[in-house]
């Protein structure tokens, strides 16, 4: 059930193994699926990386550290105006270096009002 007339902030909470590797660039997206097409969410995606946190790079967004010890790091936003209860897609791909990834633990993911 979302709010109408809410503006909400989707973030990804999770801990990085202590060996992990491949999670540098990734893309990130939160969309209502029958109102934005996959394709206009994908060029829309803003770039993140879930190692490095706190770091402040350019059209780079960086994980933070969470007073839980878990990181988050946010995937995107959205507005319900209508308050209708349709379904919502957070993504978080990576397909341009096609090598392994691995070590990444996720708690879950957070839709909060902002």
């Amino acid at each position: 059930m979302l709010s109408k007339r809410t503006k909400y902030v989707v973030y990804l909470m999770f801990k990085l193994a202590e060996e992990h590797w491949g999670l540098e660039n990734a893309n990130a997206f939160v969309r209502f699926v029958n109102c934005v097409s996959d394709k206009e969410a994908e060029e829309r995606a803003s770039r993140v990386s879930l190692v490095g946190e706190n770091v402040r790079r350019r059209n780079l967004k960086c994980p933070q550290r969470r007073v839980d010890g878990w990181m988050e790091i946010e995937l995107g936003s959205f507005i319900n105006d209508t308050g209708d209860d349709e379904d919502v897609d957070a993504r978080l791909i990576e397909i341009t270096q096609l090598h392994g990834k691995g070590g990444l633990i996720v708690q879950g993911i957070e839709f909060s009002p902002e």
